[in-house]
């Protein structure tokens, strides 16, 4: 949910964004298949481009701590109303600069989520480079984003784009599937969902 709109309009969309039962969906059905697939138990995690924090506070009660990054501070201050007292949020955008000014991102994660986040980003291949420097070896990255077929210009990245992008940034054997669909005005969107490993 990064950049292809501007700060300032991600921020007019957080006082309506935790009513809207699409994104409270979307993140139950995230997190459920999230749980089927990883032991989430205890893990430090990084929750990349957390918006609200609807997947944040479905984390919360079983994990260690979470750093909770997203470019809206708007988004960021919905999130931190909720209370979450294992949860950092962090109103910015990652960056190396970023990343040397918060030593908390510094204490490589066990789990890194990105939730309808990486389709919307300027270089979804150098974001995720900088995504597993933060990692721990043999931790986990999941990512969720609406399906696009290779070769397609609709929002969305296609399976090949993600699996190459993985195996060029160190992960290995990336498991990406269509776990879910969601309904809307617009017909039936499919789901992808790529869990990958840091060797």
């Amino acid at each position: 949910m990064w950049e292809s709109i501007l700060d300032n309009e991600w921020d007019e969309y957080a006082q309506s964004w935790d009513v809207d039962p699409s994104v409270a969906e979307y993140a139950k059905n995230a997190f459920n298949e999230l749980t089927k697939n990883v032991n989430i138990d205890d893990l430090t995690v990084l929750d990349f481009g957390c918006g609200t924090g609807s997947l944040t506070q479905l984390l919360s009660p079983r994990v260690n701590n979470i750093v909770a990054i997203d470019p809206s501070s708007e988004m960021i201050n919905f999130l931190q109303k909720k209370g979450l007292t294992n949860v950092l949020p962090i109103a910015d955008y990652l960056s190396d600069e970023l990343r040397q000014a918060h030593p908390e991102l510094e204490n490589k994660f066990d789990l890194i989520v990105a939730s309808s986040v990486c389709s919307f980003l300027p270089d979804y291949e150098a974001t995720l480079s900088l995504l597993t420097s933060l990692l721990k070896p043999d931790a986990t990255f999941v990512q969720w984003d609406w399906l696009s077929e290779e070769g397609t210009s609709t929002m969305g990245l296609s399976k090949q784009r993600v699996n190459q992008a993985l195996l060029e940034n160190g992960f290995i054997k990336p498991t990406i599937s269509t776990p879910f669909t969601m309904n809307s005005s617009k017909g039936n969107k499919p789901v992808l969902m790529a869990i990958a490993k840091k060797a």
